[in-house]
């Protein structure tokens, strides 16, 4: 894969007294290369507050399942110079045993770290109206609050003008597949702003077999990179988009609340097209195949 960019699952139950989880060295059970499927990743990584109480539940299977709220608060400059917060809220679920130890060992008001996938839920409610909602579905969690070496000695608080200690952090990372070419707009100022629609594979086991899982992660670049994107890149593509996640409410058409959730990509880098690799594997045998390196853009080519 080329490092150029064009500037933007863990499946453990890793707990807090640090039992082992998967193996982050060994492929992810979503990395399927060897049956044609491309490899995929949905990684969300948070660090924030638990903003509301642990809810601890059983699934219809019997699994316990933890629901809380973590805020996660981000600091920005407008181009006057005013600096303004906001304060993203996300849905965090926790299955199993790592769900039991949440609701023992965390509390609302406590500064956590946290990783695990996306995912985006859907279903009607009573009114026969459609509702979404947004999840980030937890692997691995520990509190940032807990102390070290001295237990009684509680940590000093930090006058950080220069922004070195991490308040919070809303970092996503996907691998996956273009599901349609890239869709580039401007707004009435004149900035550019591309939509994306990317697709992750997961496979997952249900009644002793293996089915595949597919997630649609709706993906908005803005600018330079929005532009690049679009000119560059195109259905089935398969890419790399490293951003955030943010969450905005409106009120629909029935005058009901909706929450629309969307990623925003900071940096792309893309994988090179399987007919450009068949076509150099065939040059360097000394055959030409079909798709060659003459059909397409080399990755070093592209102005990115």
């Amino acid at each position: 894969m080329s490092n150029e960019n064009l500037d933007t699952n863990s499946t453990g139950n890793e707990s807090f007294s640090g039992l082992s989880g998967r193996d982050y060295l060994a492929p992810p059970i979503e990395v399927k290369a060897e049956s044609g499927i491309s490899p995929s990743l949905n990684n969300w990584t948070v660090i924030g507050v638990i903003s509301s109480d642990i809810e601890l539940n059983s699934t219809q299977s019997g699994s316990l399942v933890a629901r809380f709220n973590i805020s996660i608060e981000r600091y920005y400059q407008t181009r006057t110079g005013e600096r303004r917060e906001e304060v993203e809220l996300v849905n965090a679920v926790v299955f199993g045993d790592l769900a039991s130890e949440c609701s023992q060992l965390l509390q609302p008001g406590e500064k956590i770290y946290a990783e695990g996938r996306l995912e985006q839920r859907t279903w009607d409610d009573s009114s026969g109206s459609r509702q979404y909602i947004t999840e980030l579905i937890v692997d691995n969690i520990w509190s940032l609050d807990a102390p070290e070496g001295n237990t009684e000695a509680s940590a000093p608080e930090i006058d950080d003008p220069k922004g070195f200690v991490i308040p919070s952090l809303n970092s996503i990372m996907l691998i996956g597949n273009l599901g349609q070419d890239p869709e580039l707009t401007y707004t009435a100022n004149g900035v550019a702003r591309t939509n994306l629609s990317l697709a992750t594979n997961r496979r997952v086991r249900r009644d002793g077999d293996f089915a595949d899982e597919t997630s649609w992660h709706r993906i908005t670049l803005w600018r330079d990179i929005a532009e690049r994107t679009a000119q560059y890149l195109e259905k089935g593509r398969r890419v790399l988009v490293e951003g955030s996640v943010s969450s905005y409410k409106y009120t629909g058409d029935d005058g009901n609340e909706r929450v629309f959730t969307s990623i925003t990509g900071q940096r792309v880098q893309y994988f090179p097209k399987q007919e450009a690799i068949q076509g150099r594997n065939n040059s360097s045998s000394g055959t030409e195949g079909v798709g060659g390196a003459s059909d397409t853009l080399d990755p070093d080519d592209l102005p990115f």
